[in-house]
């Protein structure tokens, strides 16, 4: 997998109707994974199924379109002994047209990260990589 992937799409939807279907569970089980739970606050917990793997991580960020510029979701995921990637959602648009633009953008920054055991915000506190030991 590269180091990025990001993909972009124009959406014939208003960005209120696109946010939603970006952080509805029912609407996520639709299109993102078959079983989707999302704590939707920085630190809540981020758990997607797919047929009979997991991933699970946490958010990093929610911040729905508006008054205040772009909507944007963040979280981190991964399965099992896995690296962490990082998933942004950003949501632009007009709400009177009625059209969106919506980048995705998945990056692993995490595995530089994993070879200092560097901790990390997410559930319980935990840490990917080795924990550091005091000389």
């Amino acid at each position: 997998m590269p180091d990025r992937i990001e993909r972009e799409l124009a959406l014939e939807a208003s960005p209120t109707a696109v946010w939603h279907a970006l952080t509805d569970h029912d609407w996520l089980a639709e299109w993102l994974a078959d079983e989707v739970l999302l704590d939707l606050r920085p630190g809540g917990e981020a758990w997607f199924r797919f047929g009979d793997s997991v991933k699970s991580g946490w958010v990093e960020e929610v911040s729905p379109p508006g008054a205040h510029g772009d909507g944007r979701l963040s979280f981190w995921w991964s399965e099992s002994e896995e690296c962490a990637t990082r998933v942004e959602l950003v949501v632009s648009g007009d709400e009177e047209s009625g059209r969106s633009h919506v980048r995705v953008t998945e990056t692993r920054p995490l595995e530089i990260l994993d070879l200092v055991g560097l901790r990390l915000p997410g559930l319980g506190g935990g840490s990917y990589g080795p924990a550091l030991v005091a000389a």
